[in-house]
């Protein structure tokens, strides 16, 4: 099997083909394992600590067994623990947040997203930092308290770093340092 790496920053590192034929697998394997389901939910479910909440999380395969499971009382009792997910996080609101594009260019041939490598109809375009810091002014001035970055994969045209966040006015939040 090829490298497999899930918290590396090099794609063919982390999207492992033999480790995604793997997970379907074993998610078909025990999408009827109750006993699994039900342990699964548990390690899903919020824990209050004090005024803080946090969640163990899933892995990938692991919620893939979930996202496979046809049981219908399982696959409500997912609904109603993401609802309970969605509440001890959230309360009883929704949170927005305001799309940033730093960068069009990409690497990747995804099919579902315009930004994808052989798209040969859209001008690319990267913000320089100052432009990233008047945009990030511009959705504050608008009331945006919350940013989702967005960019498409590239390790030359897009290497997210330090220097993209310091381009953010403190008291922004983005949806990676959001809860």
């Amino acid at each position: 099997m090829a490298i497999y790496d899930p918290r590396s920053l090099k794609a063919e590192e982390f999207i492992n083909h033999e480790e995604i034929l793997e997970t379907l697998r074993y998610a078909e394997e025990n999408k009827r394992n109750v006993e699994l389901i039900d342990r699964l939910l548990e390690k899903a479910r919020p824990v209050r600590d004090g005024k803080t909440v946090h969640c163990a999380g899933l892995t990938h395969r692991e919620a893939s067994v979930l996202l496979a499971c046809d049981i219908p009382e399982k696959v409500e009792e997912m609904y109603r623990l993401a609802e309970e997910i969605k509440l001890a996080f959230y309360g009883n609101r929704i949170v927005m947040f305001a799309p940033l594009y730093l960068s069009n260019y990409c690497v990747n041939g995804c099919v579902y997203c315009p930004y994808h490598l052989k798209n040969k109809h859209i001008a690319r375009k990267k913000l320089t930092q100052d432009e990233v810091r008047a945009e990030v002014i511009a959705l504050q001035d608008m009331g945006h308290k919350r940013l989702a970055i967005e960019a498409g994969e590239d390790p030359v045209n897009n290497p997210i770093s330090s220097a993209s966040k310091r381009s953010i006015p403190s008291g922004i939040r983005t949806a990676r340092s959001a809860a």
